[in-house]
């Protein structure tokens, strides 16, 4: 899966929030850039914390399919092979 752009999108998303919570407050040019800067370095951390536990959430979900996948390939081949011999001796 790819997460590379969920620290961006959220540390985005909270500087918008942030700039307009600002203009409705009407504060001053200095406060509103370190909000800005505070609140988009704290979001940007958190969306790094989130990326790296989804990674890690669907790197073994792909490994317990994969594991999944190899069982049932060992157990169905033998089960594919049964069946078309009973499938051809039906025609002959």
């Amino acid at each position: 899966m790819n997460t590379k752009s969920i620290p961006a999108c959220l540390a985005l998303a909270a500087g918008f929030v942030t700039c307009l919570l600002s203009f409705i407050q009407h504060v001053d040019s200095v406060v509103f850039a370190k909000r800005f800067i505070i609140v988009c370095i704290i979001f940007y951390i958190i969306g790094v914390a989130v990326s790296v536990v989804i990674n890690m959430n669907f790197k073994e979900m792909e490994q317990d399919e994969g594991e999944l996948e190899e069982s049932e390939s060992e157990e169905g081949g033998s089960e594919d092979s049964s069946l078309e011999e009973n499938s051809e001796d039906e025609f002959e």
